[in-house]
């Protein structure tokens, strides 16, 4: 009998030690998919965020185009070349200081935070329920003005033209967001534009 109820005990003990790790493993397996899952739910919302972003990126390049073409009507619409000695108080004219030949500078990355409505000009656009605060100027490229077509016309149908650099600035506003909520996504663009006179 003594037999018997040893080989019971050692059988107990071996069963209750194979459900320790079975449960064990359970546990280990139910963890490794936990961490699974919020793993992926981490990757998923990284991934909606970055296509957010992107989206709101090609949005703000859109608006800086729209911008270009209002910095291109306010320069077609002035009489004559626009040239610093006749551009005082106009709004969308950049005088860019240079410290040294070559290129005009950009305006500075501070310049468009307090630019409108006195140093620059600037329009509201609205792109697929999403409203860009655009500001822009434009600035003399330093070139002389040149002739159009060559310089074989004849002096009175002789055409000149002269370049400019536009400067756009998109920024995303950031009215109608939720208290406390800040979007900072902008968008910079520098254009040649070209006025016949």
């Amino acid at each position: 009998m003594m037999l018997i109820t040893r080989r019971h005990a050692r059988t107990k003990n071996g069963a209750a030690y194979q459900r320790g790790v079975t449960l064990m493993l359970a546990i280990f397996v139910i963890l490794a998919l936990t961490f699974a899952v919020l793993g992926l739910m981490y990757f998923v919302r990284y991934g909606s965020e970055v296509a957010s972003n992107s989206a709101a990126h090609t949005e703000a390049i859109q608006a800086t185009d729209i911008g270009l073409e209002a910095a291109n009507a306010q320069l077609q619409q002035h009489s004559g070349f626009p040239e610093a000695s006749n551009m005082t108080g106009v709004s969308w004219w950049y005088t860019p200081v240079q410290t040294a030949p070559g290129p005009p500078q950009p305006p500075p990355v501070s310049f468009w935070a307090t630019c409108a409505p006195k140093s620059c000009g600037a329009t509201s656009i609205v792109i697929n329920g999403v409203t860009f605060n655009v500001e822009y100027v434009v600035s003399p490229s330093g070139l002389p003005p040149a002739i159009l077509n060559g310089a074989s016309q004849a002096s009175s149908t002789t055409t000149s033209y002269m370049t400019y650099l536009a400067y756009v600035n998109a920024q995303l506003s950031n009215n109608g967001l939720a208290a406390g909520e800040n979007h900072n996504m902008n968008a910079d663009i520098e254009a040649t534009l070209r006025k016949v006179a």
